[in-house]
């Protein structure tokens, strides 16, 4: 019985069985998670050694801040992080272990000062994922990596604020799993403040999730808001929602809420924000497609739309035959479009955008008909070519 226990406990002490049986894969996991035992960190060492593979500095401070939080210094950890994300601004990994500690470690304000100095300074240009903005226009980004939201002016960025998102970091897929989606939306209404749970800190607005491409992909789930929080220290609790994202309350109320104007404005929700991207070009696109439309060039004008277009009236069918009837019963077609804003979506590692959303004043005269508002579109590529897979406008 003595010599069982025995046999137990050094089982327990050295559970080396990945070593040997080999399987190096199951020990760099451990060694990821931080959960390495002193021998395996040797092997590891070792076998990396061995591979004589050059390793960048920033990649060395995110290796190294994992040990040290294993060795339960975790200010020291948070500080390494925070010097790979320097010598990387758009480090996934270092980013996400800085904001795993950050609601572990004393000082977070000073931690958040620096991390809010590298992300200026990163985006002193605006990121690429902006291709069109008015000068007086908002435009809110959303990177999940870095649990901040950045609002740009035009191209320039005039503010940033943390916030916190889904508990469960990937892109959202149905409802319930505890993710925030990555895509462009717009915000479709505000949530009257006496129909809202306490939790929400008395603000919400409402996201259009799942948008035109999320449909597409056949991603389901409601509910997605920016909101407010009853917490007073909810934005030191990253990735910590159901899938909303979620703003200091007065910030929101005060800053963020203000800048929203529901017929307008976009918010562009990423897990990282992309350094390199390369676009297409959207101006000359919607340029043919005006072009088409006032020469009531029908069948060049329904080429711009995608067989799997969406609007409120149905499909593509419905919309091919309406437009047939009000573009051909005409004599002529005016068209002026001004304000353009155009907004590219991509994940990281992706050459060239998913879809871009695009929105415009557009002002209509014909012989019969005229009207004037924003018109709002989701523009994917079907086999190389840009198509409309949405439309929408609402009237002024």
């Amino acid at each position: 019985m003595i010599l069982l226990i025995f046999i137990f406990a050094v089982c327990i002490a050295f559970p080396y069985q990945e070593l040997e049986k080999g399987q190096i894969e199951k020990v760099f996991r451990k060694f990821g998670e931080g959960a390495l035992s002193s021998l395996e960190l040797k092997v590891v060492k070792a076998y990396i050694e061995q591979l004589k593979i050059p390793v960048e500095p920033y990649i060395e401070l995110y290796a190294k801040g994992l040990i040290l939080e294993r060795e339960g210094k975790l200010e020291e950890a948070i500080l390494t992080y925070l010097k790979s994300i320097e010598l990387n601004p758009n480090y996934n990994p270092s980013y996400y272990r800085f904001n795993f500690l950050i609601r572990k470690v004393k000082n977070k304000e000073l931690y958040r000062q620096k991390i809010g100095e590298i992300l200026k300074e990163r985006f002193r240009k605006a990121p690429t994922v902006i291709l069109e903005n008015p000068s007086d226009h908002y435009v809110f980004l959303v990177e999940k990596m870095s649990q901040y939201l950045f609002v740009f002016k035009g191209s320039k960025l005039v503010e940033m604020y943390p916030v916190t998102t889904g508990m469960n970091i990937g892109d959202k897929e149905k409802e319930g799993d505890g993710k925030t989606p990555e895509g462009i939306y717009y915000f479709t209404r505000f949530i009257p403040p006496e129909s809202l749970s306490e939790i929400y800190g008395g603000i919400a607005v409402a996201l259009n999730y799942p948008n035109p491409y999320d449909r597409l992909l056949g991603k389901t789930g409601s509910g997605i808001w920016l909101h407010g929080s009853n917490e007073e220290d909810r934005n030191n609790l990253p990735f910590s929602t159901r899938g909303c994202v979620v703003a200091q309350t007065d910030i929101l109320k005060t800053s963020l809420a203000p800048k929203i104007n529901l017929e307008n404005t976009l918010i562009g929700i990423y897990k990282v924000i992309p350094e390199k991207l390369t676009t297409e070009d959207i101006e000359s696109f919607i340029k043919k497609w005006k072009n088409a439309w006032e020469r009531k060039d029908f069948e060049k004008f329904i080429s711009f739309y995608s067989k799997n277009f969406l609007w409120k009236g149905g499909g593509f069918r419905e919309w091919k035959n309406y437009k047939r009837r009000t573009i051909l019963s005409k004599r002529y077609i005016k068209i002026d479009i001004s304000n353009l804003t155009v907004l590219a979506f991509a994940k990281n590692g992706d050459k060239l955008p998913r879809y871009y959303v695009v929105e415009f004043f557009q002002e209509y005269n014909s012989d019969s008909y005229a009207d004037k508002g924003i018109k709002r579109m989701y523009v994917v590529r079907e086999k190389g070519q840009l198509k409309i897979l949405s439309e929408e406008f609402i009237m002024r």
